[in-house]
């Protein structure tokens, strides 16, 4: 699939995503309900794969950040100016289009499962991140225990996005735990900071802080430019 088949199947999801959702609500995925103790005051704040760029209002809005979007869909980066943010259309695959040492936090949010070339991104937010800049990730969590269980029973990757469709239909391409992560992180010149699990479920939210590798079914991780 060449880069522009892939954009046009962004574009499209958002094109539904907007019809089905137009306002969209923060709290609602699990994964935003980390972010908060992970922000900080006046940020200069890349909102990497951003979409509709929530994260990205929600860091201007809450935490006074200076805040910048990139997003392949153009129907997202509409929806991200909508709510106040200075969005533009580009791939996170390709050359970031802003200067060295430009911000003091990239998130980059529920992306680089669908990136073929994962540690080149990494690799382009370094470049953009200050001394001792911060990286946040999140990402499903393959190490989660109901996968663990699906991989025992059924002997296959089990489905880690919200539509319903077959294995070879997936749009996610790469799968993580803490460990591949790290590794990951640590090869485009990261240091991990901090670890967190997040889920929904009721039976994982007592488990969450002392094994949130185990019982998180979405990571989010923060880690520190080296």
């Amino acid at each position: 699939m060449c880069m522009s088949d892939v954009g046009d199947k962004y574009e499209r999801h958002w094109q539904v995503r907007m019809e089905r959702e137009p306002d969209e609500d923060f709290w609602r995925y699990e994964r935003n309900w980390a972010l908060p103790n992970l922000l900080r005051e006046g940020e200069n704040f890349l909102d990497l794969a951003s979409g509709s760029s929530i994260v990205g209002e929600f860091a201007k809005k809450k935490f006074n950040c200076k805040v910048k979007a990139l997003d392949i869909s153009k129907t997202a980066v509409k929806e991200a100016k909508k709510r106040g943010v200075d969005a533009r259309v580009g791939s996170v695959e390709k050359r970031l289009p802003f200067g060295n040492g430009s911000f003091d936090t990239v998130f980059w949010g529920d992306n680089i499962e669908h990136v073929f070339a994962p540690l080149e991104v990494m690799a382009e937010a370094r470049r953009v991140l200050v001394k001792g800049g911060r990286l946040i990730i999140s990402t499903p969590n393959q190490a989660y225990w109901r996968h663990r269980l699906y991989m025992l029973l059924k002997g296959a990757l089990p489905k880690t996005e919200g539509e319903d469709n077959k294995p070879w239909e997936w749009g996610h391409i790469r799968f993580f735990n803490r460990r591949i992560l790290r590794e990951l992180l640590k090869e485009a010149g990261f240091r991990e900071l901090d670890f967190i699990g997040v889920s929904r479920r009721r039976l994982d939210k007592p488990f969450l802080k002392k094994w949130p590798e185990l019982f998180g079914m979405i990571m989010v991780v923060e880690a520190i430019k080296i």
